[in-house]
């Protein structure tokens, strides 16, 4: 316990002013004459003078004996106390100058630091992350997608002879477009054998929504007609028997197929690939439930609108990425640089209004008005949208959606860029919100009324104000993630924030609502039990599952993972 002051001027020293002969200095140790000619005198530094108004903390709880006497013998002609400063005990040692330049303030004598510092545990923690998603990247090699090729092989006999035997000799992006497949094969039959190429077109089919289907195919005789291909897809192509009866006279060589870094048994390689496809499905809801925990904090109720506000950036994101090709834009880089400049600054703005309008006049009420009003808002931008945008879903072609073969085998396991660029991102905004976000001047107050606002506002902490700057952060987290779905998935519509803010709920109460690593946690766990509904069990009933783990877990566990049960008694924000 640090004791009564003491000021060294009782000691006889002249007073002399701040700043005089360096600076104020640390506070003093005394040493001994034989301290002096001491064989360790390298542990100290050169003489200092203290000024006679400078007060010590006593550690004795105001005893004056715990105070050392300065030895006569070390006093200057001057009449100035002269001492050495040791650089090791106490006090500690403070690398630079506090505001009043007062005790632990820096020596003009202090040699700088120079030992290297060691990066903190986050910093290693993210170095590691983006190693692990630049590994893909370094190993894997490009490759046309799986489904694009599938049925581009499936083609290939129904233009040839129904005798005839076809053996792909090479698979390759088309070099004019590299979405377009190009196989070459060689067709043997009765009347010879000829070897030629055919490649095949995908694109968006605005009839059926789909991003990957087949548009045109061309030959060495050139593009094939509009009714042949409408004849080839309506009756070869629709019949899945017929084709599965074809592919037996199909033969791929190895050599055509593409290679991995690593070759996988299929149960390895289906889980592998279950863990890619739930890359992108974890940060959409691990930034909605970021968004969620950090308005809980603040407030203690559930807000439904974040789900809106993801739709909100999805937009953005999707106008953004229009803005950018109609000047001219051809390179994915700048189109989802952009798309996601805009989708942030459309969170960030309608975040900033929302939190000021509707939640800052009653956040610290009772709870029925607030959740009302999160209701009939969401409600709102949803039909502000539809009207201003239109009713009809929005399509943006994929970007980085070229596949990269990770591993080979009977089943092969790919990513594809967009993925990698997703895991990325979110990654970095998820350690900035759990590292940076508290050690900030916004973190702390955002702290400190999340503990008492009461207390808080006495001391000079403004709740109102902290709750719209945190509003708008949360709004941003939930504006990225909509730029992920439209980014990485390519559909937009004006009733998806419904679902998403559902699934942002029960991510953050799976993983703790209110605690900023359980909200995380919590989307993650939901993305990855979303993926694998859905593959072993189908997308019928997905939704349904995942929202069901709210009821469970508010049955068997309302804290959630992470979460801290709450206290008796009614939690009491109000400032």
């Amino acid at each position: 316990m640090t004791g009564p002051r003491r000021d060294l001027s009782e000691e006889g020293s002249p007073a002399r002013p701040r700043g005089e002969g360096g600076g104020a200095t640390w506070a003093m140790a005394f040493v001994s004459q034989a301290d002096v000619s001491s064989p360790r005198r390298h542990r100290w530094l050169p003489p200092c003078r203290v000024p006679p108004s400078l007060s010590l903390p006593l550690e004795g709880g105001g005893d004056d004996a715990a105070m050392p006497s300065a030895p006569r013998g070390l006093s200057s002609p001057s009449g100035d106390l002269e001492t050495k400063i040791l650089s090791t005990r106490f006090p500690p040692p403070s690398r630079g100058r506090d505001r009043e330049e007062g005790l632990g303030a820096s020596s003009p004598h202090e040699a700088p630091d120079r030992r290297p510092r060691r990066a903190t545990t986050p910093v290693r923690a993210l170095r590691l992350a983006l190693l692990f998603l630049l590994l893909p990247l370094l190993a894997a090699c490009a490759m046309v997608d799986p489904l694009t090729r599938e049925i581009c092989v499936s083609v290939l006999p129904a233009l040839e002879a129904d005798d005839a035997r076809i053996t792909v000799l090479a698979i390759d992006p088309d070099p004019a477009k590299a979405e377009n497949v190009r196989i070459s094969y060689r067709a043997e039959g009765p009347r010879g054998s000829h070897r030629t190429f055919l490649v095949c077109a995908f694109g968006p089919d605005t009839a059926t929504g789909d991003t990957r289907a087949l548009i045109g195919l061309r030959d060495h005789h050139g593009i094939m007609s509009d009714a042949r291909f409408y004849m080839l897809r309506r009756f070869w192509l629709a019949d899945p028997a017929t084709v599965a009866e074809a592919a037996s006279r199909v033969h791929i060589e190895p050599s055509a197929l593409p290679h991995g870094f690593a070759t996988l048994p299929v149960g390895a390689a289906r889980i592998l690939q279950g863990v890619v496809d739930a890359t992108a499905p974890a940060a959409l809801y691990a930034l909605l439930s970021l968004a969620c925990a950090l308005i809980w904090g603040l407030v203690g109720r559930i807000v439904f609108v974040f789900g809106d506000v993801a739709m909100l950036g999805a937009y953005g994101a999707l106008i953004g990425a229009l803005t950018a090709q109609g000047f001219g834009a051809a390179a994915a880089g700048p189109i989802v640089v952009l798309g996601v400049l805009v989708a942030v600054a459309v969170g960030a703005s309608w975040g900033a209004t929302l939190g000021r309008a509707v939640f800052r006049p009653l956040a610290f009420r009772a709870a029925q008005p607030l959740l009302i009003a999160t209701v009939g808002l969401s409600l709102a931008l949803q039909e502000f949208v539809a009207r201003a945008q239109g009713a009809r879903e929005r399509f943006l072609e994929p970007l980085f959606n070229r596949p990269l073969l990770v591993a080979d085998g009977p089943f092969t396991v790919a990513v594809t860029p967009m993925r990698l660029l997703v895991v990325a991102t979110t990654v970095a905004v998820i350690v900035s919100v759990l590292v940076v976000f508290p050690r900030s001047r916004v973190g702390r107050a955002w702290r400190a009324v999340c503990d008492d606002a009461f207390m808080a506002r006495l001391l000079g902490i403004d709740p109102a104000r902290v709750l719209v700057v945190t509003f708008a952060l949360a709004a941003m987290l939930a504006a990225l993630a909509g730029a992920i779905l439209t980014l990485a998935y390519g559909g937009t519509s004006f009733h998806m924030g419904t679902m998403l803010g559902l699934k942002a709920v029960v991510a953050a109460v799976v993983g703790g609502i209110g605690s900023l690593p359980g909200a995380a946690l919590g989307g993650l766990l939901v993305g990855a039990m979303e993926t694998a509904w859905s593959t072993i069990f189908g997308i019928e009933w997905r939704d349904t599952a995942v929202l069901s783990l709210l009821v469970v877990f508010l049955i068997f566990r309302p804290a959630g993972l992470l979460g801290l049960p709450e206290p008796a008694g009614p939690r009491d924000h109000r400032a």
